[in-house]
């Protein structure tokens, strides 16, 4: 071949590779036009959320994917599909970004977790009407027969088989063993970034919504996603560390100086915040609360006070106080032992308190609340942690659902 036919295949290499660029770009400008059109719901939810995306050729990529900002595509793979499957993998990326899939990777293998994010969204989708090219990660089906359905990619991420990174089929930047579209880190993929990216993912989600509802409801997988986005379940382990962690004493020690001046030649105190004091917890040994909560709660409980210096006092009770049990960050694993199994009276509790000289920092209540509570609130703080509680409200304190 000479000089002049080798630069003539090269202009024709990249006029084709324009044009292939060209037909995948208009094929989902198309699809998303199309979900604008639309006069549902459905459409203009997932139209209010597509059109936040800045469409980008990346041929290195397997097939599509987002990072929250973009969508990005391999215009070979966008052209071998139909109008149709053009929507709903636009769809598909953008319930990624719905549930902040982008962002809440971590230290995952990434094709590991973009298998665990697409068993999340896809049955959605299917639900929802649209129609996904075949081969695509489903639970009950084909290699997940065993997979149930309704989990977060967190769930199925620690259910798929196999070592992590055993389906990395894909080296490229954004491995896409399900074949229906990926995520991508967001920014750099500090902590920094992702947090960012899962917080204007909820305020992008919220804009959906409110558009979405002027023209009717949401198909009801996608209405409980956007609940649960909007108004997520706090875990009820961060609020018992908070909690507990809020009535430690904050006090100045010479054995930790404050490194902030000691550049300066000044050795000055450092405020440290290791002593906690008396907490009291009472369980309830009604019969309600089984073992596995037991040992879960107790387990959490453990890992919070190891962190001070302090005396857990553990009151079991019905409707009196049955056995009463002291124990220390220093006296090994924490285990829970009810003793009793009648009725529930919470005064009895109260009243103990009430009648012990302890330095009390906080009591923690762990029970289904089908109880007698007193008619005054004490002077020291209050945690109710239930356990099948259902709508029951505490009558004072805070209050956590223990799940």
């Amino acid at each position: 071949m000479t000089e002049t036919d080798d630069a003539l295949q090269r202009l024709e290499n990249a006029a084709q590779r324009q044009a292939t660029e060209e037909q995948a770009t208009k094929a989902l400008s198309l699809a998303r036009c199309r979900l604008v059109l639309g006069k549902d719901a459905k459409s203009a939810f997932f139209a209010t959320l597509a059109l936040r995306l800045k469409l980008e050729v990346m041929w290195e990529a397997d097939t599509l994917a987002t990072d929250g900002k973009r969508l990005v595509f391999n215009p070979d793979f966008i052209n071998q599909f139909s109008l149709e499957e053009h929507i709903s993998l636009v769809a598909h990326e953008v319930m990624h970004n719905a549930l902040a899939h982008h962002a809440r990777r971590g230290q995952r293998d990434k094709a590991r977790w973009n298998v665990a994010a697409d068993l999340a969204v896809n049955p959605l989708l299917i639900d929802a009407g649209f129609t996904l090219p075949e081969g695509g990660c489903i639970p009950g089906d084909g290699q997940y027969t065993d997979l149930p359905n309704g989990k977060s990619a967190e769930e199925y991420y620690a259910l798929l088989p196999g070592e992590s990174g055993e389906e990395n089929d894909g080296e490229g930047p954004c491995p896409d063993p399900g074949g229906c579209g990926g995520v991508m880190d967001p920014g750099d993929g500090s902590p920094a970034a992702c947090k960012e990216a899962e917080a204007n993912a909820a305020v992008a989600v919220s804009q959906a919504e409110r558009v979405a509802k002027q023209r009717g409801d949401l198909p009801g997988g996608i209405a409980r996603l956007v609940e649960q986005v909007l108004e997520p379940q706090v875990d009820w382990r961060e609020i018992l560390r908070a909690f507990i962690s809020r009535f430690a004493r904050n006090d100045y020690s010479w054995a930790h100086p404050n490194r902030r001046f000691i550049h300066h030649g000044l050795y000055l105190p450092g405020l440290r915040s290791e002593e906690l004091g008396d907490v009291v917890l009472a369980v309830d040994t009604s019969g309600s609360i089984g073992r596995e909560e037991l040992n879960r709660f107790a387990a959490e409980a453990e890992g919070i006070l190891q962190a001070y210096e302090c005396t857990l006092t553990i009151l079991y009770h019905d409707a009196s106080i049955q056995h009463v049990h002291t124990w220390g960050p220093t006296d090994g694993p924490l285990v829970l032992e009810p003793k009793g199994g009648g009725g529930t009276d919470h005064r009895p509790v109260f009243e103990w308190i009430a009648e012990q000289s302890i330095d009390l920092a906080c009591l923690v209540c762990l029970t289904d609340l089908e109880s007698s509570f007193p008619q005054e609130p004490p002077a020291y703080p209050v945690l109710w942690a239930t356990v099948g509680a259902g709508q029951a409200k505490a009558p004072f304190g805070a209050q956590v659902e223990v799940e």
